[in-house]
Order: structure tokens, then C-alpha cells, then sequence
């Protein structure tokens, strides 16, 4: 495994301004009164991008906050909100800033050392000690840097004078319930917020879309020209329980695997982060496979149907028939296998 990467710079003038803000948002333990379910839109006061707050403690368990961002933060809240709880493939792709309050025990030592460093005392016992986080799709939680923490530093405010809005009115989302969910003002208004403030809109996000691999037209030819097989070839792509360092912090780990369907032996395997784009990584690696095996198969036996409309327009170019099976005991027992090995190799 890689040495501890390096965490991002802070101002130490952010640093210190972002420690008021969140001691500020703990003395009024928002959670006391408002759920996870309680969202509220923001809107960047720079970039006009919107990002979603969601307060955590009701459940007396995590206390803090998370502004999910991005489109693809807001689509994984979304399925949190109807229930559809994430596989170790869906969990890798939140998109958020994070906030949570830990006891001095449960706080990392290069969390604690930063705030010592700048002389942060927090009030009171227990959980208040801040955590803050950021998680990008494909890459384990990790330190925020300068911009994370500006943004933070916008929201908070805002969230705070919410919270205490929805404090003097309890009933003010289930008098909404059909209409979404309050988008606050920007600029926000120097007093505090009035139910007119609020705009309240559908939360929607554009759905999730799979695009086909394409493959450049040198690697085509070098494709064309190889020989044709009569094997069948399974193939498929996974996350593994393990992380490696990828550009200055941790991140998850995908492998392609190609395995031959009638042997179970396994043929080719790669591993890359999981935070490259699905398609360009699993239809690339897939070409890449092909060229150095020296020969095209007759049929690629798959079981993610993402896959079929990652690869069905290469494969058709190449005269490879795909084919979508329910299961591919082979893949998965290679795929299981090679998750155990990362698991546990400690190099």
C-alpha cells in the first residue's frame, strides 16, 4: 500500500472563519428538531450551481451535516430518499462535503493535529469535534481543500438561519409536501428567514445515462486485422474491497477481468480507478485485452447489462456476437476471488 498522501492547504484565515461557522451550527443542534429528510436547496453564490443540504442526528447516532453537489451527489441522494439503498458499486459514487461531529477519541490524528495547530478549543463535551470531508465519485472520503472550503463557508450560514426557520415552524415541509423542496434565497437576507423567503421547486435531476464505447480508428484497424477465434470469452468489471493512491489521495479500485467461458481460466485482468469514466475504461480495456491475445472471439458472454450498451456497438463493428446472461458463475467466482487477493495483499 502507498504512503499517506498529503492533504490539501488551507488558509489559515478559512480555517479558523469555517470553525466558527460549524461551532455556530452545533450550539444550535439543528438535529434536535429537523430529519435527513428535511433537504433544502442552495444555490452557489459564485458558480450558481445548486448543492443540497441535509442535516444529521435525529437518529442520536452521526451528528453533523452533508451538501451534496453535482449531479451525481444529488442523483445518489435521490436514491437514498426512495429507498434504494447502494451496492458497494453505487456506494463509490456519492459526490458531497461532509461534516460530522466526533468525540477527541474518535477523530483521526491528522484531523486533531490541524485543529490544535491553528488553537481549536470546542465548547462543551462529547461529539464536537469537527470532521470535515470530501467525497468524490470513485475516491474514498478525503481532507477538503481551499474551494471546498468556501463552499462551506457559504452554505453554512445559510443552513443555520434555515434551521432556525424551521425551528419557529415545524409544519413548514408537510404544508409542501407536494410541491418539493425550499430553495433559499440568494444573496441571503441580513435578518432572519421568513416562510416567503423560500422558493420551493421539484428536486429533479436528469436520469442517469450509459453511453457506448468508442474505440479510436488505429486501434480498429489493429483490431480487424486479427484472427478469428471460435473460444467464447466472458468479461466483466467490478470494484474491489481495497484502495490505492491516485492523483495525491485513496482511491476505490475496478477490475476488468477476461476469463475464457468453456476453461474458467483467466485470460487478462486490470486494475485502474474507479473513478474513471465507465465506459471509455471498460470498453478501452476491453480492446486493449483483444489486441495483446492476438484473436477475436466468437462470442463475449457478459451479465451487467450496462455492458451491452457499453459494448454492443464495438462488438457489432467487429463481428463479435454479444450476448447478456443472467449469471456467469466463472466471472464471478474469478471476480471474487481476485477481491479476496487485493483484500489482503499488503504490498
Amino acid at each position: 500500500m502507498s504512503s499517506q498522501p498529503t492533504p490539501p492547504l488551507l488558509a489559515r484565515e478559512t480555517l479558523l472563519a469555517l470553525l466558527n461557522v460549524v461551532t455556530e451550527f452545533a450550539a444550535a443542534k439543528p438535529w434536535a428538531d429537523m430529519f435527513d429528510s428535511h433537504v433544502m436547496g442552495l444555490t452557489d453564490p459564485t458558480t450558481h450551481e445548486i448543492r443540497i443540504g441535509t442535516v444529521l442526528g435525529n437518529a442520536g447516532e452521526v451528528f453533523g451535516l452533508t451538501l451534496y453537489r453535482h449531479t451525481t451527489g444529488i442523483r445518489w441522494l435521490l436514491r437514498i430518499m426512495n429507498d434504494l439503498h447502494p451496492d458497494r458499486e453505487n456506494a463509490i459514487m456519492m459526490d458531497c462535503l461532509k461534516i460530522e461531529f466526533l468525540s477527541q477519541g474518535e477523530i483521526p490524528a491528522g484531523d486533531l493535529n490541524l485543529l490544535t495547530a491553528v488553537g481549536f478549543n470546542p465548547v462543551g463535551q462529547g461529539k464536537v469535534w469537527p470532521q470535515f470531508q470530501s467525497c468524490q465519485p470513485g475516491y474514498v472520503p478525503w481532507h477538503i481543500n481551499q474551494a471546498e472550503a468556501e463552499e462551506l463557508l457559504a452554505d453554512i450560514p445559510r443552513m443555520i438561519k434555515f434551521c432556525a426557520l424551521f425551528r419557529r415552524c415545524p409544519d413548514l415541509f408537510e404544508a409542501h409536501e407536494r410541491v418539493g423542496i425550499p430553495y433559499l434565497p440568494n444573496p441571503t437576507p441580513d435578518r432572519p428567514l421568513k416562510i416567503e423567503d423560500l422558493d420551493w421547486q421539484p428536486l429533479i435531476v436528469p436520469p442517469e445515462t450509459i453511453n457506448s464505447f468508442e474505440i479510436d480508428p488505429a486501434s480498429l484497424i489493429k483490431l480487424r486485422k486479427l484472427r478469428r477465434a471460435k473460444a467464447a470469452y466472458e468479461y466483466g468489471t467490478g470494484v474491489m474491497g481495497c484502495n490505492v493512491l491516485d492523483q495525491g489521495r485513496f482511491c476505490y479500485v475496478r477490475a476488468s477481468l477476461l476469463i475464457d467461458h468453456r476453461q474458467g481460466s483467466i485470460l487478462s485482468h486490470h486494475l485502474y480507478c474507479a473513478g474513471e469514466p465507465f465506459e471509455q475504461s471498460a470498453g478501452g480495456w476491453l480492446a486493449k485485452f483483444l489486441i495483446e491475445r492476438g484473436e477475436l472471439p466468437k462470442a463475449l458472454f457478459i451479465a451487467d447489462p450496462s455492458l451491452l450498451i457499453v459494448l454492443g456497438p464495438f462488438c457489432e463493428a467487429l463481428g463479435i456476437d454479444l450476448k447478456l446472461l443472467k449469471e456467469l458463475p466463472l466471472l464471478a467466482e474469478a471476480m471474487a476471488s481476485l477481491d479476496k487477493f487485493m483484500a489482503t495483499d499488503k504490498r
